[in-house]
């Protein structure tokens, strides 16, 4: 009944967005999306376009990137599928995976604002599952 297409977008705690900016964007070549915003203090975090996915730079000056070789600075990925949220939330705890979210909610991702839900993996890691956007 589930059927991954794709990889949505990606989020990861910075410590400086600046360096962070100058790796993706003046490095890679990524293109930025909604800095603007951020600085603006409308949106809590910027986008570097990866093709058609995201990857989501979250400023939390907080971040110790030593520890997190221990701890860990991933947050959550998102993927895309197939199908009906509201349909495969009962599949999904039928088959004992721990659904955080029962009713989808309208997010923010790399095709525009979709429903989606959370879910945690075997390990505790959070994975967003998104409709597919239209």
């Amino acid at each position: 009944m589930l059927k991954a297409i794709s990889l949505d977008h990606f989020v990861l705690r910075v410590r400086d967005l600046d360096a962070a900016l100058r790796f993706y964007h003046d490095i890679l070549g990524l293109p930025i999306e909604w800095l603007d915003e951020y600085r603006a203090g409308a949106r809590p975090f910027v986008s570097a376009r990866v093709g058609g996915q995201l990857i989501d730079l979250v400023p939390d000056p907080t971040y110790d990137p030593a520890e997190s070789a221990y701890k860990g600075g991933y947050l959550h990925c998102c993927i895309e599928i197939e199908g009906k949220l509201i349909e495969i939330v009962p599949w999904l705890a039928q088959r004992g995976v721990e659904v955080i979210e029962s009713e989808p909610v309208s997010r923010m991702g790399a095709r525009g604002i979709g429903l989606s839900i959370y879910v945690k993996d075997p390990d505790g890691y959070i994975v967003e599952l998104k409709e597919r956007h239209a």
